[in-house]
């Protein structure tokens, strides 16, 4: 994964804890975990959508699989540190 998308992947995390819901979003995110594939495919197909958006740039960093498992890998570090 390249730096510029786990930076927005960080600024997304930063943001759920900001709000408090880095639990429900870390075991939502566990659950759904076993169709990273069908999820990747469902945010390159809103590409269309978000495109020229603020959600532009977490679509693209969510559009493959791996950005899903370092999601929750980031939510999980945020939660030990």
């Amino acid at each position: 994964m390249s730096d510029e998308r786990e930076h927005v992947l960080r600024r997304l995390v930063a943001g759920v804890e900001q709000a408090g819901m880095r639990t429900p979003v870390s075991l939502f995110l566990e659950m759904l975990s076993p169709i990273d594939v069908v999820s990747s495919q469902l945010v390159r197909f809103s590409l269309p959508f978000v495109s020229g958006t603020r959600a532009e740039h977490v679509a693209l960093a969510l559009g493959e699989p791996e950005g899903w498992r370092a999601l929750r890998r980031l939510l999980n570090e945020s939660s030990i540190g």
